[in-house]
């Protein structure tokens, strides 16, 4: 198995780098332990204000990104693809015209599969918008409503 200097010194790089950033996070950690220790040996009590100032609070977790969303607004989503799929179904409706504009008469099993399809995809994008209806609102719509 070859492997190449330049793969080489960028893997020793990036362990490098992973190194030096724990080792940096554990000094500061350290720091602050002693920095805190020497406070209660000089003063012989904690301060809030100083332990506020000294150990802030852990900014809160970002929202993952495949998580659900604050507000679930499911009928948002639903028509949406409502939408997409009936634009797909009149352009595959309008490609089955041209094709029988231009006379196709050679493939006819292609044009009627196209308007097959067609319908097919605009019942699924009916079907959607109609299951839009019954998907109940997000909590800030629901909280307008009831005021």
């Amino acid at each position: 198995m070859v492997i190449s200097i330049g793969a080489a010194a960028f893997w020793i790089a990036l362990a490098a780098f992973l190194i030096s950033g724990s080792y940096f996070h554990f000094r500061r950690e350290k720091l602050r332990q002693e920095t805190l220790l020497r406070l209660v040996e000089k003063t012989g009590q904690l301060d809030e204000q100083q332990i506020k100032a000294m150990f802030p609070p852990p900014p809160p977790m970002p929202a993952h990104v495949w998580g659900p969303p604050e507000y679930p607004d499911g009928r948002r989503i639903l028509k949406v693809f409502g939408t997409v799929l009936l634009s797909i179904a009149a352009g595959l409706a309008a490609v089955g015209c041209v094709m029988l504009a231009i006379g196709a008469t050679f493939r006819e099993d292609i044009v009627q599969l196209s308007f097959v399809w067609s319908a097919f995809i605009a019942c699924l994008g009916i079907g959607l918008f109609v299951a839009a209806r019954f998907v109940r609102p997000p909590i800030g719509s629901r909280e307008r409503e009831t005021s």
